[in-house]
């Protein structure tokens, strides 16, 4: 990959090539290979190419999704940038002659972008830490300025409802689920803690309220893991796919929680998506970690999401 290698195949390129995104520009190759150079010794990248298309007489376009992680600073800010690129090509000669890129979470994309920055310095003082454990495994999609939309893979978790009464930020049912994962179980087996901790919140009150614990990602089937000593714990498969994320800080609250629950699903409404009834709420940390320093999560699932988008409904 490009950002492994640092290279690019120059034969391929216009030696005047323009390059542009919202913060930064050059307008020769050796400038085109010195930014990709730089990001690759300041940043650990991840790039995953999602689509790719002929999409003008001379242009093709490229959606994507690149993971920034800045190992430089102690707090190591990840930056997530999703978008399209268009590239210009001289029919004759095969040569790009130029490499835009658009950033999802801008409505001004046009370099010199005050947004962008603003953006860019947002992602590097967010100091919400997550722990070094497994978690779910998700790709994001499209990052908004406000939210994010993530694709799941399938994972394994172990429910039990909470007590009556309980809002979405409580924590009943965490120690029934402790019981079950160091041991409480058919094969007195004690497994890996995982995170989040999810609190699954569907429509019909509280009734509808259950915590869930992630289950190890070696488990690969339900039927592989210990049987529950408590009758009030399930074992269950969640089917991952599409899903919006809001992102916020402190001890969450009940009420915070349901904010940010209307907060995005009226950002998704807005966009033109269509957000699912019911949410989950995602607690990242132990007690032990400051509250500026936690991250927490509301998730709702998306319906008929597309991926990429406008090719059909979501499977």
């Amino acid at each position: 990959m490009l950002f492994e290698k640092g290279e690019i195949t120059e034969s391929r390129y216009s030696p005047n090539i323009v390059f542009e995104d919202p913060i930064t520009k050059y307008d020769s190759r050796d400038g085109y290979v010195f930014n990709i150079r730089l990001l690759r010794t300041l940043f650990n990248i991840t790039f995953d190419l999602h689509s790719i298309a002929v999409s003008g007489p001379d242009t093709v376009t490229a959606s994507w999704t690149m993971e920034m992680l800045f190992w430089p600073l102690p707090w190591k800010p990840n930056l997530t940038f999703t978008g399209r690129t268009i590239y210009r090509v001289d029919p004759a000669s095969g040569l790009i002659l130029s490499h835009t890129d658009y950033w999802d979470a801008l409505q001004r994309n046009a370099f010199l972008s005050l947004e962008a920055l603003q953006h860019v310095m947002r992602m590097f003082t967010q100091v919400q830490l997550t722990p070094s454990i497994e978690t779910p495994k998700y790709v994001v999609l499209k990052k908004f300025k406000e939210y994010e939309i993530r694709r799941y893979d399938p994972y394994l978790v172990a429910e039990t409802p909470m007590g009556g009464g309980s809002g979405p930020a409580s924590g009943s049912g965490f120690s029934e689920l402790a019981r079950y994962l160091f041991g409480g179980n058919a094969a007195g087996l004690s497994m890996e803690m995982t995170t989040p901790v999810l609190t699954r919140v569907q429509p019909g009150g509280n009734s509808s309220v259950a915590m869930q614990f992630v289950m190890e990602s070696r488990y690969s089937d339900v039927s592989l893991l210990p049987a529950p000593s408590d009758a009030r714990i399930a074992r269950k498969r969640e089917e991952g796919g599409f899903a919006a994320a809001i992102c916020f800080s402190g001890w969450p609250l009940d009420f915070e929680v349901v904010q940010n629950e209307r907060l995005l699903r009226d950002l998704l409404i807005r966009d033109g998506y269509s957000p699912a009834p019911g949410y989950q709420l995602a607690r990242y940390n132990d007690p032990s970690t400051p509250p500026a320093l936690r991250r927490n999560e509301v998730l709702i699932r998306l319906d008929g999401f597309a991926w990429p988008e406008g090719e059909g409904a979501a499977q």
